[in-house]
């Protein structure tokens, strides 16, 4: 690790507080000293304080913005969301396993964008609670930073950073040493550590129809659409049918990509490539063709992946009695507790087979109602061969288009008014439909109630402050953005709407310097000059704010991407930017500068 001294560092956090607004405590030290030590080498830079004095001089602002990913790369920590990590350890894993010791293959399993490694320790962990040997599993944990994929290698872990490993695990993974914890090497035998550029065009590393799982979370909201939708594109030819892809909960593919479906496994959402998808073939990528695993002749039919044949397994062992700890002798695949978990005991082996799954029938469909009260509109997907065609299709609800029954009042009953069971995404479209109605109140309440389920939703979060601040509750406001910034500290969205609740309170100066933090990070963001022209002119600074509204007009030949977070009526197309900052530029023209 590179030899840092204390008061560099102390001055390259004040830097990043006053350009970027990122706020980095002694604790946060590390990721800086992980962050220098990948961007010194690349500039030729062998001391830290010439390093400072770049970033200070001439040009610095660039190399600041490459150095703040890096920075960020520490904003991580084990077992992550707990939602998804109950999905992955209830039934993802258990389900892969059990295929993939049918199918007599490893698990393959993609950690991408690992930081410094508390993701891909959490999943080795479950693995080995669920009884995986090392050689059962591959699990791939990359990232771009090189220092932090070394770090994440090395597995030692701060007390502060394994604070959130269970007492158990912590003492049966891990061993102490000086200031925290040292993973055990039967569990870095799970991981293999590796660089990847997630923006590439092309994955050398990653064979067609190969992975199970993939885990890209808190990673793509730092990228713009056409990267999202090209890493997409990559990570579904990637899968297998079936294979699942987790994001973050701040993260969504909602009118981004569509390629994917969203399933719900033990209340987290995720995606899954259609289990029809077989006949997929992504354009070509690759000069050289990938090896092509052959088949098996004749094989046993099967559920599809993470389909309710599945997850009726684990309700028919609870009401046959408590679920089953002894192998059945005859099993090729099944060993005992000793043998199956190599250096740690097995917490729990992975339970039979049920009869549903070997006969890879389903469950007949029947009728239901949605939270609404009225019956659900499936729309069964097509078929894509005539092996298919007598498959159980897969169904994908639609929202009811018919407006809900309401009270004598003419509101929606309380009960139903904001239904559980739908994606956060169209939960928040729900609420947004609110907010541009007018009906504000309603709107805040249904924001609020999906961040009590979703407490990791960043757009909800966003749009939150956006409500509070529309309604003259700009503390509230402040408190919202403050918790989007400490959640993802480059969020661009959190400084631009903060700047926008600073202007409708009339705090000039705090709107300046969040929409200035906010170019900062993202200098092409038309929007953003837009909205600084905005404030300059408030501020009665003409010339400035003629400056800021060609910088607008002249940000336009970049691409634009949309903020996340909903505000009405706020300026979201390059043709709708260009003539409002036209038409406020040409007003200013007209006055005699000051």
């Amino acid at each position: 690790m590179l030899n840092v001294s204390n008061k560099v560092l102390q001055q390259l956090a004040a830097l990043l507080l006053e350009r970027a607004g990122l706020k980095i405590t002694p604790d946060g030290f590390h990721s800086l000293r992980l962050a220098l030590s990948t961007r010194m080498p690349v500039l030729g830079i062998e001391e830290p304080e010439r390093y400072l004095q770049r970033l200070t001089g001439v040009g610095g602002e660039e190399e600041l913005r490459s150095l703040l990913p890096l920075v960020t790369v520490g904003h991580t920590e084990f077992f992550r969301d707990a939602k998804q990590f109950r999905a992955l350890e209830k039934s993802v894993l258990p389900d892969l396993l059990a295929r993939a010791r049918r199918e007599m293959r490893k698990v393959s399993i993609w950690s991408a964008g690992c930081a410094t490694g508390e993701e891909p320790y959490s999943m080795a962990m479950v693995l080995a609670e669920l009884g995986a040997l090392s050689a059962e599993v591959d699990l791939w944990a990359t990232d771009l930073n090189l220092a932090a994929v070394e770090a994440a290698r090395q597995g030692r872990f701060s007390t502060r950073r394994s604070i959130s490993i269970h007492p158990e695990r912590l003492a049966r993974f891990f061993r102490p040493v000086e200031d925290g914890h040292e993973a055990l090497p039967a569990l870095r035998e799970y991981i293999r550590f590796d660089g990847q550029n997630l923006a590439v065009p092309v994955f050398d590393k990653v064979a067609l129809n190969s992975l199970d799982l993939i885990l890209c979370r808190n990673v793509i909201i730092y990228f713009d659409l056409p990267t999202i939708r090209g890493l997409m594109d990559r990570f579904l030819s990637a899968l297998r049918p079936g294979g699942l892809l987790f994001l973050g909960y701040s993260e969504s593919l909602f009118k981004v990509y569509d390629r994917f479906e969203m399933i719900e496994v033990d209340g987290a959402f995720v995606y899954r490539r259609p289990p029809s998808d077989k006949g997929y073939r992504p354009p070509p990528l690759r000069i050289h063709p990938y090896p092509v695993s052959t088949e098996p002749q004749a094989r046993a039919p099967e559920p599809e992946p993470f389909s309710p044949a599945v997850y009726a397994r684990p309700a028919v062992e609870l009401a046959q009695g408590a679920r089953p700890r002894a192998s059945t002798p005859d099993t090729a695949s099944t060993r005992g507790p000793g043998a199956l978990s190599g250096a740690f005991p097995a917490v729990r082996p992975l339970p039979a087979a049920s009869t549903t799954q070997a006969s890879g029938t389903h469950p007949p469909a029947t009728t239901k109602t949605n939270d609404l009260g009225r019956p659900r509109v499936t729309v069964e997907l097509p078929a894509v061969s005539a092996a298919d065609a007598v498959r159980t299709r897969p169904t994908v609800e639609l929202p009811a288009v018919s407006a809900p029954a309401r009270t004598v009042t003419g509101e929606l009953p309380a009960a139903t008014a904001w239904p559980k069971l739908l994606p956060p995404a169209e939960r928040l479209a729900m609420a947004v439909r609110k907010m541009t109605q007018g009906d504000f109140p309603a709107a805040i309440q249904g924001v609020q109630r999906l961040l009590v389920d979703e407490p990791s939703d960043l757009d909800a979060l966003l749009t939150l402050g956006n409500l509070y601040s529309l309604t003259g509750r700009i503390t509230e406001a402040r408190e919202a953005f403050a918790q989007a910034i400490q959640r993802e500290p480059l969020c661009v969205e959190a400084r631009v709407f903060g700047g926008v609740a600073a202007l409708q309170a009339g705090e000039l100066r705090e709107a300046r310097s969040e929409l200035g933090k906010a170019l900062f990070l993202e200098p092409t963001l038309a929007i953003g000059h837009y909205l600084l022209a905005q404030v300059q002119e408030r501020s009665h600074d003409s010339e400035a704010a003629r400056r800021s509204y060609r910088n607008a007009i002249a940000q336009l030949r970049f691409p634009q991407r949309t903020l996340a977070g909903h505000y009405p009526e706020m300026l979201d197309s390059a043709e709708a930017i260009s003539r409002a900052a036209r038409y406020a530029l040409a007003a200013l023209e007209e006055q005699p500068p000051h």
